[in-house]
């Protein structure tokens, strides 16, 4: 292969077996993809920065298997060594504060922003001023994914777009936003058809999961007055093919709908 160059490794035997644990040939193909793969993880600089719009706090702070929602994902996030965490909340968000001020939570860099429910663009432009250049994480607050937070950066970077969405999989995708994807680029996003729509949306059953990975070019899509993503900068980002789609193949589980429950994870 000519973007591939040949070296030779002497490993100890207990470290290749770990190795051979990790391949599962899907993500991680062979030996040396999975030697690649951890290289990689080691040597390039982690995304440290990450948001989360939480527009109702008692919901992220519902609890599932003995941990909230928002805990769940910040653990996830830790585990990808990301401390840096703007969330934007409501400014009487006492008792989401509160929680977030525990020893176990020491860790991380917590940033909170007013989030006047103007929509999920105007959110996000609300925290621009608090991010780095650089790449973050967008997720939303009523979302939990078992999601493995670096496989998405790695994947978000060798695609080299401005934005991937995180989709999933549900029986019946019309309460939520539907996508199609050819290959690995969104082609198309209804967000929250209304339900007599055309039996054509129900040809696919991929939804947008509510997380994404965005470079800071994004905020050349939304200005002050611009009110959701959605709506307003996913259509442009999806005409210039800068949207990229990442499927998701652990648990999801949206709040607001109890009768997912079932989807859930338990750690």
């Amino acid at each position: 292969m000519k973007d591939r160059i040949r070296i030779s490794l002497t490993l100890r035997p207990e470290i290749v077996n770990l190795l051979d644990t990790k391949i599962d040939g899907i993500k991680i193909r062979n030996r040396s993809h999975a030697v690649e793969q951890f290289l990689r993880q080691a040597l390039v600089s982690p995304v440290g920065q990450a948001v989360i719009l939480v527009g109702d706090e008692e919901k992220t702070l519902t609890k599932f298997h003995g941990e909230t929602a928002i805990e769940k994902m910040l653990k996830k996030l830790k585990k990808a060594s990301i401390n840096k965490v703007v969330i934007c909340c409501k400014e009487k968000s006492t008792a989401l504060k509160k929680f977030l001020s525990k020893k176990e939570f020491s860790d991380f860099n917590f940033i909170y922003t007013k989030n006047e429910h103007k929509g999920t663009a105007a959110s996000l432009y609300e925290c621009k001023k608090h991010l780095d250049p650089g790449t973050f994480l967008l997720i939303y607050g009523d979302v939990i994914a078992d999601i493995d937070f670096v496989d998405l950066l790695d994947f978000h970077k060798n695609h080299h777009g401005v934005s991937t969405m995180v989709i999933t999989s549900i029986a019946d995708p019309l309460p939520w936003g539907i996508v199609r994807v050819k290959r690995d680029l969104v082609t198309e996003f209804f967000e929250k058809p209304k339900p007599n729509a055309s039996n054509e949306l129900r040809l696919t059953n991929l939804i947008n999961a509510g997380v994404y990975a965005f470079e800071p070019q994004i905020f050349s899509y939304i200005n002050e007055k611009t009110k959701t993503l959605e709506n307003e900068v996913f259509p442009k980002l999806i005409k210039e093919k800068e949207f990229h789609a990442y499927l998701l193949d652990g648990a999801w589980f949206n709040i607001s709908r109890p009768h997912t429950l079932d989807r859930s994870i338990s750690e």
